[in-house]
C-alpha cells in the first residue's frame, strides 16, 4: 500500500534518482535542512512494506506574489503582496515513472494546499516548471501559464476546490 508522509531521517534519500540532478541534489542534500529551518516541507511517497525507499516527493512552501505575476485577470485587482502556496519541487524516481506516482503526489500537494487555505488565506498555488515538458504536465491539472513566462504557472484555489468535488 502506498503512503505519503513528511520526509524523515529514516528515509533513504541517497538512493533516490529521478534523472534530474537538481531534483536529486535537493532531496539528498537540502530537503531536511529546509524543513528544519522552516523554509519548506517535503513529503515522500513510500510503500508501507518498504518505508525507507522514496518513490517520489514534492515540496511545498508559502510565497507572496505581485498581481502582475498572476495569469488570472480576476485576481490582478488584489492588493500587493498576495499570499499563495508554491509547489517548489515534484519528482518521481526513475524506476517508478509512468506508473501514476506523479498524479498521486500532485493530488496530495493540491489537497494540502486546500488545507493551508482553510487555516491561512491564499489565492492558489504557483509552480515554476523547469521546461516545456514540465509545463505541459502541470497544465493537465488546469494550471494556467503566465502569458509572458509560460514556465510560471498558477492554479487558483477555487479551481483546486472544484477538482475535489
Amino acid at each position: 500500500m502506498l503512503k505519503i508522509e513528511k520526509l524523515a531521517k529514516t528515509h533513504n534519500r541517497k538512493s533516490f534518482d529521478s534523472s534530474s540532478e537538481p531534483l536529486n541534489r535537493f532531496i539528498k542534500n537540502l530537503a531536511r535542512q529546509h524543513a528544519d529551518r522552516g523554509i519548506s516541507r517535503t513529503f515522500v511517497l513510500i510503500e508501507e512494506d518498504h518505508p525507507k525507499i522514496i518513490l517520489g516527493y514534492f515540496t511545498l512552501t508559502i510565497c507572496e506574489v505581485i498581481p502582475a505575476d498572476i495569469p488570472d485577470p480576476r485576481l490582478q485587482r488584489y492588493p500587493h503582496p498576495i499570499p499563495a502556496a508554491k509547489l517548489v519541487r515534484l519528482a518521481v524516481s526513475l524506476k517508478h515513472q509512468k506508473k501514476g506516482m506523479g498524479k498521486i503526489l500532485m493530488i496530495e500537494a493540491l489537497r494540502r494546499t486546500i488545507a493551508i487555505s482553510e487555516n491561512a488565506g491564499l489565492i492558489g498555488i504557483f509552480v515554476d516548471a523547469k521546461d516545456k515538458f514540465a509545463a505541459d504536465y502541470y497544465q493537465q491539472y488546469e494550471f494556467i501559464p503566465h502569458e509572458n513566462n509560460p514556465l510560471l504557472l498558477f492554479l487558483p484555489i477555487e479551481t483546486i476546490r472544484q477538482l475535489f468535488k
